[in-house]
């Protein structure tokens, strides 16, 4: 039974689930959709509706939607130790979490034959599918759902053979990038709304010459087509706003010194060569395709020499030692960018180059925000090789937290509930795999130290804070940023991408958008 207490917004979304059963919940992020759709599975198994549910999460959060069900429901718990951290969660034999070596999940897909609650990772699909296909469930959560917003994923392909009668989908972003990723979702939550894809296409859609969006249009129609199968609150209704703080968010521009500006623009004609290269193909430049994984017909070599340059460009920004340990890695045969090396191997002032503008602006903005005591920030970058850098930085500034993606579920738990917890641990320092559906209200800042390409990412980063449960009027979002550089361009293609979602999932400003930002050779011609 649930045993939580729901704000007034969130009846309506308990509500549609229980009449719908095939819905998108898209509740902005801290909004409280792990809450809601606890209250409305507990109320399918208080009515006899269902007898399992899988509940589907990055694997971050495994740990975080078991703590949940302990806590607002009657269910019988246990306490788990993850490296140190207490953590109280349910019973196994009432919730059963899929986690840990071969051998473990072995045991525990026998124990979750029985189970209530079912809580696996999206690997689950591709390492564990006879287990999950053989369980009873006739319920399935996905939470974090544009974890199917590419057709092509192998991810994607076997969650949606997955089609028990009560399909929950929630994310609080389904157009980060653009339309096709609701269309995606849709299409297993309930493929009847949103229709063929070549009708989809027609519809929304205009396309240039060589098959790239050139603009979207009729996002009025699309919203209203959408709205029949998704609900939908934003933390800036007023129903929802005022229990949330208020967020702040401000822009920090941090100017280079003339060596690494001299360095940045070699970089960038190297860019515009590739650019060049790509041009003589015929092909056209996608770059959020390309972080999609979307493989381009032919000219792939030449998207990734491209893709290779601005790599480098981007880590000279957050600090010149990433450029140079890329092209170590790559000596030594370890990952690393081939292109790096030889630009290194080129360049006699990069190797006595250790000033990081950025890092010195990071490090003047946090002592800034930690001067009162007790107050607490987030810090993200997309960079997991950054983490050592800022970590060796900020020590001086209290305890710090790093998390990022090779930690395992229990290491992930625990430097979460340290930074819970800890009074001293006042640092949380992370890749983007800490981004996406943790719950940091003890946070009074964030930080986003570089931004990503994807606006899905970056509105995942900037409400890590921004829950029901914090404590604070206000909080505050900083982007550093790097004047006259690709930076900005990105923060550019940040904007539109935010207008796109907006219009589609809210309903809000115009029906027709083009893509007409700057273009990456424009900016280029600029710069250099």
């Amino acid at each position: 039974m649930f045993t939580g207490t729901l704000f007034p917004y969130q009846h309506e979304a308990v509500d549609r689930v229980l009449s719908d059963r095939r819905i998108l919940v898209a509740y902005s992020m801290g909004t409280g959709k792990t809450v809601l759709t606890i209250a409305a599975l507990e109320a399918l198994f208080g009515q006899g509706d269902i007898r399992c549910c899988v509940v589907m999460v990055p694997s971050s959060l495994k740990w975080q939607w078991a703590q949940a069900l302990a806590q607002f429901t009657d269910v019988p718990t246990r306490t788990v130790t993850l490296r140190g951290q207490q953590l109280t969660v349910p019973a196994e034999e009432v919730c059963t979490v899929i986690n840990g070596t071969p051998k473990k999940r072995q045991q525990q897909w026998a124990l979750a034959q029985h189970a209530d609650y079912v809580i696996v990772s999206y690997g689950a699909v591709l390492h564990d599918w006879k287990q999950l296909c053989a369980l009873p469930g006739d319920a399935l959560v996905l939470d974090e759902a544009t974890a199917i917003k590419n057709f092509s994923a192998q991810t994607t392909k076997r969650v949606k053979k997955l089609k028990p009668p009560v399909r929950v989908a929630l994310t609080g972003n389904p157009v980060e990038n653009r339309p096709e990723e609701v269309f995606s979702i849709m299409e297993w939550v309930n493929a009847k709304i949103l229709g063929r894809w070549d009708l989809f296409e027609k519809s929304y859609i205009n396309r240039n010459f060589f098959g790239g969006v050139s603009s979207y249009k009729n996002l009025g129609l699309l919203h209203k087509n959408l709205s029949r199968s998704m609900i939908r609150k934003s933390r800036l209704d007023p129903e929802v706003a005022k229990y949330l703080p208020e967020v702040t968010e401000t822009t920090r521009h941090v100017s280079l010194d003339k060596t690494t500006r001299s360095i940045y623009k070699a970089i960038l004609a190297d860019v515009q060569a590739a650019m060049d290269e790509l041009a003589e193909a015929g092909a056209d430049f996608d770059l959020a395709a390309y972080y999609a994984g979307i493989k381009p017909d032919g000219a792939f070599g030449a998207q990734g020499k491209l893709m290779a340059r601005l790599q480098a460009a981007r880590l000279l920004l957050d600090h010149p030692q990433l450029l140079m340990d890329s092209a170590v890695a790559y000596h030594a045969g370890s990952g690393g960018s081939r292109y790096a090396a030889e630009f290194a191997a080129s360049r006699y002032d990069l190797p006595d180059l250790t000033t990081a503008p950025k890092l010195s602006a990071l490090d003047e903005l946090v002592a800034t925000m930690l001067a009162e005591p007790g107050t607490k920030a987030a810090i993200f970058t997309d960079y997991r090789k950054m983490l050592p850098y800022l970590a060796e930085r900020l020590d001086k500034h209290g305890d710090l937290a790093l998390f990022h993606g090779q930690l395992t579920s229990d290491e992930k738990a625990s430097v979460l509930a340290r930074f819970k917890h800890d009074p001293e641990c006042r640092l949380f320092i992370s890749t983007n795999a800490g981004g996406y559906g943790l719950d940091l209200p003890e946070a009074q800042y964030l930080v986003n130290y570089d931004l990503p390409y994807s606006n899905g990412v970056l509105a995942q980063r900037n409400t890590r804070h921004v829950r029901a449960s914090s404590t604070f009027e206000r909080v505050h979002v900083t982007n550093l940023v790097v004047e006259e550089t690709v930076e900005e361009r990105v923060q550019a293609t940040l904007r539109l991408r935010q207008k796109l979602s907006q219009a589609v999932v809210d309903g809000m400003g115009s029906s027709a958008l083009d893509m007409d930002i700057e273009s990456l050779a424009e900016h280029i011609e600029n710069a250099i």
